[in-house]
Formats: structure tokens, C-alpha cells, sequence
């Protein structure tokens, strides 16, 4: 259980250092925990930036002893351990992972 509040907290801290570089970007960072929902994390003006940062975010997690795998192509990484998966992914500012809104 500590463990899972350890990485909880350290994602959480992840999650804010990650600084967005335009509020009007057209790219936007999401990352989603093992508990928690997908969450807008940063806005970018360029893919090329998003890439760049979820990259970032991609190392930081494996310094916390995860198994990371990268899909450049599709603009993502899975992170896995032994209880818990993280993702990350690089989307459109007009796309949204969690689906769409309801009405």
C-alpha cells in the first residue's frame, strides 16, 4: 500500500512539473495512472513539442522502475510494473481520450 501511495504521489508530481508552452497549442499531452483518469497535462503549439515532453515523461517513469515502451508513431508510451500501468499520449488539441462529452 505504501508503495502504491509512493508512485501515486511521484506521478503527481510528474504531472505538475510537465509545463505547457502555449494555452492555445494545437497539440495536448494526456497521461493516465494506474488509479486515475486520463488528464490533460500540457498544450503545445507543434507535435514535435508534445513528442518532446511526453518523451521526458516517458524517462521519468522508468526512473521509477517501470518497463516503458515508446510508439513514436502514434504519439504514446505504456508503462508498466508489477500493479500498475501509465500511459501517455500526444493528441490533437480537438481530440480527447476520455470520448466524448455527454449531454
Amino acid at each position: 500500500m505504501v508503495g502504491a501511495a509512493r508512485f501515486s504521489l511521484a506521478l503527481l508530481c510528474l504531472l505538475v512539473l510537465v509545463a505547457s508552452a502555449s494555452a492555445e497549442g494545437a497539440w495536448t499531452l494526456w497521461m493516465m495512472g494506474a488509479s486515475s483518469p486520463w488528464d490533460s497535462v500540457g498544450t503545445f503549439s507543434t507535435r514535435e513539442l508534445c513528442m518532446d515532453a511526453l518523451h521526458q515523461q516517458a524517462q521519468a517513469v522508468e526512473k521509477l522502475g517501470l518497463k516503458v515502451t515508446e510508439d513514436v508513431p502514434a504519439g504514446s508510451f505504456l508503462a508498466t510494473g508489477a500493479d500498475q500501468d501509465v500511459r501517455g499520449q500526444c493528441l490533437p488539441d480537438t481530440m480527447d481520450p476520455r470520448g466524448p462529452k455527454e449531454k
